[in-house]
């Protein structure tokens, strides 16, 4: 008896701040998630010494009265939530009631705000314990001060990393946070300095200019799509825009930043074939959902969001990306000015667009509370102003200007796209139907028996002879190993083959899927068999080679994707058939060559990622002779 008893509410709040707040990053999420909340649009967080110090986040939101702001310290005390239900509908970045509670219980800890109507009000608290209240003027709005953080956890102190590495993970979070919120301005600095800073024009390409900077902003794609339950929009960068790791693909769920591994390498897989490995596309991706079909109570940080048809949904973002992928040219251009420009056209009607999301806003009570910058009745608004794009026209001569700011100074800068509506039901592109992605192209001659020099009227390209030739043959392998039944000839000499005896087990196991590529096999015992019929794509002279290649491939497959695996046999089968460097090919092999890159759906880079053309302009040409000036 006597051996169970409740805990004291300060020792209940250490314990849940410990799940909460981790380091200083997670004290500024939580503070500027309430900023958020609170309606602001203007955020400013200020930290000395990385935070280790001392984190100030201020913000012009609607603040708190008295009462409020008392209540508002205690542990889940929350104006997000009311009951049950409503954790299957949230709205808002926050709603569990612990995160402030949570960081009065580890910091020396100071709150002033002040709502319309009423005086303001300061509360100074150490130890979780109310120290100081008065009776102050303020702006309407909230200012909380963070100091020492874990000054009474010595263990969690020293479990703090020095102030680069806490001040790196503000600055990450802050840019995500502020690439989700284009209409709220945001300014981080550290010990007086300003790090970067945004200016909630409602822009998302001048929010990602003021973060990854100009160049980077004009080298990114418009996406868009919507489909079922979900609606996508955002941008991705081009193929000669990637970085090494996979930090800079930010996935945003209802203006919620997310980290969610499954949907980054959905990500990826868009760009299949058209990246290098170990590269990554940088990309903002937002995703609307109907709230009561996603779970963000899965952890107290928020982070991770769980979704009724997560794979659907990784369907579509990868329909997505490779549409607009098709649609752009990929071409690498070493001239600084040869990027068309963008502008945002809208369609007259887009109630299809919003349909789903205005019906289920318009009939809940909370309507008023979703996020400022993401409320679903201003999404028709924001589609048709910034969303939503046209057929790729070319030649286009209007520009948006996008206005950068940049220690104090205004740039004017032209960001540069193209324009595209699509449906899923584009993803099928036939590869003879797809033209048009090169231009015309006129042969010149061949450098170094390796790259073929062409030309039009006003560019001049370098291709790489075997990319180009790896890639025609990786699309035409690849649409014959989809095909249900292939088409196969009689060998006049039979192939044999010898394989070991555990490999003529499995062999036996996957004969199925063997015939069904068009290859005919008789065993003869002993691990050795006949090959009789081979497909018809097949290189004459090569067929014991590639038939053997494509049955090791099948036997030794670890039970991947059915398209993983085709991929990987024409991957494999591609490069060994292309011509390679130092191949010196005549004029009737070079033209049907450029005959058949131009057909290709992605003529731009071999199936590995590599570039297979590069351009430059006849005005660039022309400057580096002194032409032009």
């Amino acid at each position: 008896m006597g051996i169970i008893r409740r805990l004291d509410q300060h020792v209940t709040n250490l314990i849940a701040a410990g799940e909460v707040i981790e380091k200083v990053s997670s004290v500024v999420k939580e503070l500027v998630e309430n900023s958020i909340d609170a309606g602001a649009n203007n955020i400013s967080i200020s930290l000395t010494e990385g935070g280790l110090k001392e984190i100030v986040v201020s913000d012009n939101g609607k603040g708190m009265d008295p009462v409020d702001a008392k209540l508002a310290i205690e542990p889940h005390a929350t104006s997000k939530i009311k009951e049950a239900n409503d954790l299957f509908n949230i709205r808002t970045l926050g709603f569990r009631g612990e995160a402030l509670a949570s960081i009065v219980s580890v910091s020396q800890f100071k709150m002033k705000t002040c709502t319309l109507g009423s005086k303001g009000t300061m509360l100074v608290l150490k130890d979780g314990v109310l120290v100081s209240e008065a009776v102050i003027s303020h702006p309407i709005g909230t200012e909380i001060s963070v100091k020492n953080l874990f000054y009474n956890t010595p263990p969690r102190l020293q479990s703090l990393k020095g102030e680069s590495s806490e001040l790196s993970s503000v600055i990450d979070y802050v840019s995500r946070i502020a690439l989700s919120s284009p209409k709220i301005a945001f300014k981080l600095s550290n010990n007086g300095k300003i790090i970067f800073q945004t200016y909630g024009s409602d822009n998302e390409l001048e929010a990602i200019a003021s973060i990854y900077g100009t160049d980077i902003a004009k080298d990114m794609i418009p996406i868009h799509n919507s489909e079922g339950n979900f609606r996508i929009y955002g941008y991705i960068s081009k193929i000669s825009s990637t970085r090494s790791n996979k930090n800079y693909i930010n996935i945003i769920v209802n203006g919620r930043v997310i980290k969610n591994p499954s949907l980054v390498n959905a990500i990826c897989d868009g760009y299949k074939t058209l990246l290098t490995i170990g590269r990554y596309p940088i990309a903002v991706i937002d995703i609307l959902v109907d709230p009561s079909l996603i779970d963000v109570n899965a952890h107290p940080s928020k982070l991770e969001v769980r979704f009724a048809d997560e794979d659907r949904l990784k369907e579509i973002i990868i329909n997505t990306i490779q549409i607009a992928l098709s649609r752009t040219d990929l071409t690498v251009s070493l001239d600084s000015k040869a990027n068309p420009t963008v502008t945002y056209e809208p369609e007259e009607d887009e109630s299809s667009v919003v349909e789903t999301v205005n019906d289920y806003v318009s009939n809940s009570d909370n309507a008023e509370k979703v996020l400022s910058d993401f409320e679903f009745d201003d999404f028709d608004e924001k589609v048709a102003t910034e969303i939503k794009y046209n057929e790729i026209i070319e030649n286009n001569n209007k520009s948006e200007d996008i206005f950068i700011r940049d220690n104090n100074e205004v740039k004017k800068e032209t960001f540069s796209q193209q324009q595209y509506t699509f449906t899923s039901d584009d993803i099928d592109i036939d590869l003879e139907k797809s033209k048009n992605k090169l231009p015309k192209l006129f042969y010149i001659g061949q450098l170094f028996g390796t790259y073929l020099l062409c030309q039009n009227e006003g560019e001049f390209f370098v291709i790489d002879q075997h990319a180009a030739n790896e890639r025609i043959n990786y699309e035409k392998i690849l649409k014959e190993l989809k095909k249900e039944n292939n088409l196969n000839y009689e060998l006049l000499i039979p192939i044999k083959l010898n394989f070991t005896a555990s490999e003529s087990i499995l062999i036996e196991e996957k004969m199925e899927t063997i015939n069904k590529l068009g290859i005919e096999l008789e065993d003869f015992g002993g691990g050795t068999y006949t090959v009789r019929k081979v497909p018809i794509w097949l290189i004459k002279g090569k067929e014991k080679e590639f038939v053997e290649e494509i049955i090791i491939h099948i036997i030794n497959d670890r039970k991947q994707e059915k398209y993983q695996f085709l991929d990987s046999i024409a991957k494999s089968l591609a490069c060994k058939k292309s011509v390679k460097a130092n191949d010196y090919l005549s004029k009737i092999e070079i033209d049907y060559l450029l005959e058949d890159l131009e057909k290709c759906e992605k003529p731009f880079t071999c199936p590995h990622g590599r570039p297979v053309i590069i351009k430059f302009s006849k005005y660039e040409i022309e400057k580096w002779f002194k032409r032009v000036q």
